[in-house]
């Protein structure tokens, strides 16, 4: 039986005790449901069109009733404007909550609102009366209605929006980041414990009379990698649905998900190839979460760079390491801070990183798995013949 179809075997052992066991399950659903919120959401609590207002106008005029009515499109907001009889009528009005704002016209004008009302519609009636006021004085000035209309009509200001996709691109990159560092956070760990728990069991030694060393470490490797990554496809699953369906991506998740899936892909044979050899390095399962620390820091500092830094000169460096390249290079993507040279160097050392992983993974696996009675260090190990 040759070493590859043994390797499948291992993995496929791994991907049976991972379905039997229900934390594997609860993840999934929780990726999904979560998944699946963050698409439906925006479209529900989203940009409804024009935000809607109704004022009680008390002592206006036809011409008031236009000048608000269009003073409102300017901040996209509609108008519906009440006209109660009495000044008293329009503040109750506005107190029991049936109009948002009164404005009471005349020689002093009022304006009553709630505390906590938004501050457009204040803006909105506070522009129409100091409009109001400057023609009224234009004309005392001796201006004809035509030179008044004239001098007011003045354009609105063009208005160029630069880069209006960062906030979103960021938004993308923060939950991409969170999402990678979680999983390849609870991957690592879980082949680092599933390693000891069967060394300390002496399962590996029962294992390893049919199963060469290299097939027992890279079939864990496949089978939990496996696993991680269906955990994966349950969250991207909204996402591919809503994008088929012609729905809009937050900005820059789509490239993101499509050019870090490389990195990630890198990153989890990195990750879960050292945390199984260094798991063959413990005695007891106590243990495991001792030897994979350094990987854990590593791991949370590409996660904090990802989230808040990913386009600073910092995640720039990040980018090109191995080890924290798939948390990073994801981020950098969502923001377009990557470059084609950037990317391709970036994959190449990941490639190389992974091929010198496996070969001393297997090293240190095959030398520690069978060495009981201690915890070993992995200088002795890689010294020892």
């Amino acid at each position: 039986m040759g070493e590859l179809h043994l390797t499948m075997l291992v993995a496929g052992r791994e991907l049976r005790e991972t379905f039997r066991g229900k934390a594997f399950w609860i993840v999934a659903a929780i990726v999904l449901v979560a998944s699946t919120a963050g698409m439906i959401l925006p479209e529900v609590i989203g940009d409804d069109g024009p935000t809607h207002y109704e004022v009680a106008v008390v002592e206006g005029d036809p011409s008031l009733d236009t000048a608000l009515r269009f003073a409102a499109t300017a901040v996209d907001a509609k108008l519906t404007i009440l006209h109660p009889e009495t000044q008293q009528a329009a503040q109750v009005a506005v107190d029991e909550g049936d109009a948002d704002a009164a404005l009471i016209a005349g020689a002093d004008p009022v304006i009553v609102v709630k505390a906590d009302k938004d501050q457009r519609l204040v803006g909105v009636l506070q522009q129409v009366l100091a409009t109001r006021s400057l023609a009224l004085e234009l004309r005392r000035a001796g201006l004809t209605e035509a030179q008044v209309e004239e001098a007011l009509s003045v354009p609105a200001a063009r208005v160029e929006q630069v880069d209006t996709g960062d906030a979103s691109r960021r938004a993308s990159a923060a939950i991409l980041s969170i999402v990678l560092y979680l999983l390849l956070f609870m991957l690592m760990v879980g082949v680092a414990n599933g390693t000891a728990i069967e060394k300390a069991n002496r399962i590996s030694e029962v294992l390893l009379a049919v199963v060469p060393p290299r097939a027992l470490l890279f079939g864990k490797v496949l089978g939990v990698g496996a696993a991680g990554l269906l955990t994966t496809l349950a969250g991207a699953i909204p996402v591919i649905v809503k994008s088929a369906a012609g729905g809009d991506l937050p900005d820059g998740l789509g490239s993101a998900l499509a050019g870090g899936a490389a990195w990630f892909l890198l990153g989890l044979v990195l990750y879960l190839t050292i945390a199984g050899a260094l798991g063959a390095l413990v005695e007891r399962q106590e243990q495991a979460a001792t030897v994979v620390a350094p990987l854990q820091v590593l791991l949370v500092f590409g996660y904090l760079v990802a989230q808040s830094a990913s386009d600073s000169p910092v995640g720039t460096v990040l980018a090109y390491l191995p080890l924290t390249s798939p948390l990073v290079m994801p981020s950098r993507l969502a923001v377009g801070a990557s470059s084609p040279v950037e990317m391709a160097i970036s994959l190449s050392l990941g490639v190389l990183a992974v091929a010198l992983s496996l070969r001393l993974g297997a090293t240190v696996y095959r030398r520690a798995i069978v060495r009981t009675g201690r915890r070993l260090k992995l200088h002795e190990v890689l010294v020892s013949r």
